[in-house]
């Protein structure tokens, strides 16, 4: 749970990547309505958010160099989709996020952590 590496305050007005079509539901008794993609050490024990750049817009879609199509409005949980593109999320050598490969992009450049060689979930 991402509650026991950062506070509520650490995360107001901040920029992070979210994946926002994920079914709504409960979470410690408040309606949670986005999955904030976060990176994790090895031995899970340093977990941050991902972090768009500087000059990144708000709500502005994350991109992925030769990989086009349309989100599904909302993830069905019976497909599992998550589940399926997770062991392709990553951070490189230099903290980049990626998806097998391919940078998290913005218009401002791309989403990054200060975890090197990371998970991403």
């Amino acid at each position: 749970s991402l509650a026991k590496f950062c506070s509520p305050e650490d995360l107001t007005n901040r920029l992070v990547a979210l994946i926002t079509n994920v079914k709504p539901g409960k979470l410690r008794d408040v309606m949670s309505q986005g999955l904030v993609l976060c990176a994790s050490s090895e031995d899970h024990s340093v977990v941050e958010p991902l972090l768009p750049p500087a000059g990144a817009k708000p709500g502005e879609r994350v991109s992925f160099s030769g990989i086009e199509g349309k989100p599904e409005d909302v993830l069905n949980p019976k497909k599992k989709q998550l589940e399926k593109i997770t062991p392709g999320l990553y951070t490189d050598e230099n903290g980049v996020a990626t998806y097998k490969g391919i940078q998290f992009m913005t218009s401002a450049g791309p989403c990054t952590s200060s975890i090197p060689k990371a998970t991403i979930k």
